[in-house]
């Protein structure tokens, strides 16, 4: 099986899988970290106190906004967006399988981007993060097979 370093620049489909899922995770930043800022701005830390908070807070609240919203929906509202969903491959996605697949959310500034880079250059399905790997889920497009299929059809006339 290749590694998803090989075939990105390759492979138009993966290229925009990871694209899809770069965008869903910036939607879902932006959902955790600005309350999680606006509560530090509120309670007026000085910087260093408010960098460990934002710093603990915020992969806490991300691990916990995910875990639930994949287990109890099967996306995040950054995934909804971009039309992606989480899937296990033993079939029902289970909660042990999305805490676990986002234990690397809580401690995001070191974790997630290993998570990412073991994923990217390790082999399995180029579409999956390491985690992913591990705990036996991926992320897949929510939009119907059908949907995906561009045909082109051209006019023609029946004369009688």
């Amino acid at each position: 099986m290749p590694i998803a370093a090989e075939m990105i620049l390759r492979n138009s489909v993966l290229r925009t899988h990871w694209l899809k899922r770069v965008a869903a995770g910036v939607v879902d930043i932006v959902t955790v970290f600005v309350p999680v800022w606006a509560v530090g701005i509120t309670f007026g830390f000085s910087r260093l106190y408010f960098d460990i908070f934002v710093g603990i807070a915020s992969g806490v609240c991300w691990f916990i906004y995910s875990t639930f919203a994949e287990y109890y929906y099967g996306f995040t509202l950054g995934k909804k967006i971009m039309m992606l969903r989480i899937s296990s491959e033993k079939g029902e996605v289970m909660l042990h399988e999305t805490a676990f697949r986002n234990i690397s959310k809580l401690f995001w500034y070191i974790l997630l981007p290993l998570d990412l880079l073991l994923g990217f250059f390790t082999y399995g399905d180029p579409r999956q993060r390491f985690s992913d790997r591990v705990f036996g889920t991926t992320i897949v497009s929510a939009q119907p097979a059908s949907s995906l299929i561009k045909v082109k059809l051209r006019k023609t006339s029946f004369n009688h």
